[in-house]
């Protein structure tokens, strides 16, 4: 009886610390794409990151580029504010 409770409770305390760590800093896989799709390493700070998705974003932008595809600047976008989540959480 008492190693089903104890059982138990060391999975919530795992399933809780999972769900903590990836409610503070998002589902790491992620992020790890985030920072791949931006063409960054997962060094990079805010700045770099800030800088590149500027960058990209006049490349891939669709009221800018006219045969920019909507769903590549839609993907850099999200990806851009994942990072920038990440970012402030761990500010």
């Amino acid at each position: 009886m008492f190693d089903s409770i104890k059982k138990r409770a060391q999975k919530l305390a795992k399933e809780t610390t999972e769900a903590y760590y990836e409610g503070l800093y998002g589902d790491p896989v992620k992020i790890v794409e985030a920072f791949k799709l931006l063409g960054l390493s997962n060094e990079a700070g805010f700045d770099e990151v800030k800088q590149q998705f500027k960058q990209l974003s006049k490349l891939y932008h669709p009221d800018k580029v006219t045969k920019s595809d909507p769903a590549q600047f839609i993907a850099i976008k999200e990806a851009y504010e994942l990072l920038k989540e990440k970012f402030k959480k761990a500010s």
